[in-house]
């Protein structure tokens, strides 16, 4: 059988790229790996639905034990499961312990647990992408209609330059909604110094949630929502499963890409039984992200060079201390995401954009704890409410131009093609240090009737924890005969029919969520694969 569109992986990019060739007609085939959430851990979610009984619901979940070690202990585990990290068979990847990643076999991949945070890039960021701005973001509100998004007309629209998205259905929280008042009063002198603030950017909405309700303001988010008001890709593939022009397979794992004049295969592994069968297709594209996606082209050995270099967001965290107690701050039910965004541009302190977002008090920022206090964790912030209630946290990223780059090579395979060999490196960015001790002193001036901020406590996380990492395969207008790249619809190197439309073909990380920026990029080349007869 020939398959006119194969579409490797099932994340943010693949759901848009099936999505929009629908819209035009087209035969899609997804072919996946596809791990799903066990039954076990599915019921939990299905009992809160029952009795809305929150510690209950924490407390199922703690009794599920994660049973791998993770270098980051901040991942999320919906409802208890690591079904989104469980690995495959066929492939293994080796990192010194100073290096972190992720990639995901899941239906959905990462979107399983991403924290939603959507925005559009700083224009002065990408302006070297032969793509001129406004074009890149022409299809901006037709990707709302696909993916939901809560979005204030707020401060933000200056340093973006427009607003997209809903108005936020839910709160902010007490702590939150001082500080956005505070901030406003100032709001003049902290754009004049590239200072700029508003409600958080997130894909949450009703559009595919439980019975169509808005956010119930539950503090669940970083467990799982229960009421699936956070997007998740799968929302959008188990909706197309009703046209007949699109497929889902998934337990196969795509073992190598083989081009040959018209006879053009995928070879795939199924999970289950693990014999070889092959697909026959007009046109690949890899969603599958930028660690699967290099994977797969170093084993069918459509990577030039010996290796695969990803730029990354470099990520840091810090806390800070409200000078002022807030009401509630600790008990307050609240939607537990990001609550605001702070973009800088100031050309005195960095030459690219800084992206921070800020979390008033979580339950989580109790786990480092747990090693010293044990179960008796969780009684602190009721015996000392004014200190805890204070605690807040900045997440900051840098331009890929500040960060590390990953390195990723394939070991020699011993003449065993059913099991691949891959080991990661890094090269550190110069600096690192001294810009965010840079910033840092930028936030003591700015933030200095808000909070109290101290360089010491600042933690600059390892090289590629931030997972905002791509640009491996960046699309360009050039034929760089040298090297690897695409071209501006994402077609790999010299191949008429093998296209890339994940954040590999980034020229840039820049320090902005990529979600939003990959599936506009992807409703970009769609129209321009379509006015060229390319599908």
């Amino acid at each position: 059988m020939l398959y006119d569109n194969l579409i490797i992986g099932s994340g943010p990019t693949a759901a848009t790229l099936c999505d929009q060739l629908l819209k035009y007609n087209k035969k899609v085939t997804v072919i996946d790996v596809g791990n799903v959430i066990e039954d076990e851990n599915h019921n939990i979610k299905k009992q809160y639905h029952n009795d809305k009984n929150r510690e209950k619901f924490l407390n199922l979940i703690k009794q599920k034990k994660i049973l791998n070690h993770y270098k980051n202990p901040h991942l999320k585990f919906p409802f208890g499961s690591e079904f989104v990290f469980k690995k495959n068979d066929f492939e293994n990847f080796s990192a010194p312990i100073n290096l972190d990643f992720i990639f995901s076999n899941a239906y959905g991949g990462l979107s399983n647990v991403w924290g939603t945070m959507y925005a559009p890039f700083f224009q002065k960021d990408i302006d070297n992408w032969n793509i001129e701005f406004k074009d890149y973001y022409q299809n901006v509100k037709e990707i709302e209609e696909l993916v939901p998004t809560s979005s204030t007309d707020d401060n933000l629209n200056k340093f973006f330059g427009f607003n997209f998205g809903s108005e936020h259905k839910y709160k902010l929280s007490n702590t939150a909604k001082n500080l956005l008042e505070n901030l406003t009063n100032k709001q003049a002198d902290l754009n004049k110094n590239g200072f700029y603030f508003g409600r958080s950017k997130v894909a949450v909405g009703s559009l595919y949630s439980l019975n169509n309700v808005e956010c119930q303001e539950c503090g669940l988010c970083h467990y799982g929502c229960p009421y699936d008001c956070m997007f998740n890709s799968t929302q959008i593939l188990e909706r197309l499963k009703k046209n007949n022009n699109y497929q889902y397979i998934n337990n196969k794992f795509a073992k190598k890409i083989i081009v040959n004049g018209d006879h053009n295969i995928l070879e795939c592994i199924d999970t289950k039984t693990k014999i070889t069968q092959k697909y026959y297709f007009k046109n690949i594209f890899l969603c599958c992200g930028p660690i699967s996606t290099a994977a797969l082209l170093l084993r069918s050995n459509y990577v030039r060079s010996n290796k695969v270099v990803f730029k990354e967001s470099q990520r840091f965290y810090l806390p800070v201390f409200n000078k002022k107690n807030i009401k509630d701050s600790i008990n307050q039910n609240k939607n537990s995401l990001c609550e605001i965004y702070f973009d800088i541009f100031n050309e005195n302190l960095l030459s690219k954009s800084i992206h921070l977002q800020y979390y008033s008090y979580l339950d989580i920022f109790l786990k480092p704890l747990e090693k010293v206090f044990g179960k008796y964790v969780h009684l602190l912030p009721k015996f000392f409410p004014f200190v805890f209630g204070r605690i807040n946290l900045l997440i900051g990223y840098l331009h890929s131009d500040f960060s590390s780059k990953i390195i990723m090579k394939m070991d020699k395979n011993l003449n065993n093609e059913t099991s691949y060999e891959y080991s990661l490196n890094y090269e550190k960015a110069e600096g690192i240090e001294e810009i965010i001790k840079k910033i840092t002193h930028y936030l003591k001036k700015n933030l200095a009737n808000e909070f109290y901020i101290s360089n010491k406590l600042t933690n600059i996380n390892i090289p590629g924890a931030s997972y905002h990492y791509g640009s491996s395969f960046p699309m360009s207008k050039e034929n760089k005969t040298f090297k690897d790249f695409t071209d501006l619809n994402g077609k790999l190197n010299d191949f008429d029919n093998v296209f890339i439309l994940d954040a590999s073909i980034l020229p840039d990380m820049p320090s902005q969520p990529t979600t939003l920026n990959v599936c506009i990029n992807v409703k970009r080349i769609v129209k321009n694969l379509k006015s060229l007869g390319k599908i």
